[in-house]
């Protein structure tokens, strides 16, 4: 019986400190939510600023063709005329990223952030993304969908300080 209790105390801390983003609760410029219809997306934003197809770098990915506002990308699915937010960038077409009511702007510091999810992004790891000249560092948040906990994270990239690049990670 006392394993059992010392099981349920520490699966019960683990769920306590444990923070995750809910995917309903992200919207850009806090209009625009991380899965849009097409159609929609096209009346929610002045313009499109392009469509290409998937470069081979992404052959792995299931979508179409990337729909891109400024630098920020959705991944465009054909079948279902569906747009999925894969990358962020904060640029003067997409200037601010909610969650819920907070606001992250290309002015979020990552002292500022870590007070928004400390249990996750207390720290920040180094890292170099491809294609990328700037040094960045990074922490992830686990996503959930209707509560319920997916195998997707939100990856924050910081350079000099501040907040520079979002990544909607999805594993394939």
């Amino acid at each position: 019986m006392r394993t059992f209790l010392s099981i349920v105390f520490t699966w019960i801390s683990i769920s306590v400190n444990a923070q995750s983003i809910e995917l309903t609760d992200i919207k850009l410029n806090g209009i625009i939510p991380y899965k849009i219809d097409f159609m929609e997306l096209k009346s929610s934003i002045k313009q499109i600023d392009s469509i290409k197809s998937i470069p081979e770098l992404m052959d792995i990915s299931t979508a179409d063709s990337l729909v891109y506002i400024g630098k920020t990308y959705f991944e465009f699915y054909t079948d279902s005329q569906k747009c999925e937010l894969n990358v962020v960038y904060f640029d003067e077409k997409i200037i601010e990223l909610n969650i819920g009511k907070i606001t992250l702007t290309n002015k979020t510091t990552e002292k500022v952030f870590s007070k928004y999810f400390k249990s996750d992004c207390n720290s920040t790891e180094p890292v170099n993304l491809y294609g990328e000249s700037d040094k960045f560092k990074t922490c992830k948040i686990p996503l959930t969908l209707k509560g319920e906990l997916t195998d997707n994270q939100l990856l924050f990239f910081f350079s000099d300080g501040k907040l520079k690049r979002i990544d909607l990670w999805k594993p394939n």
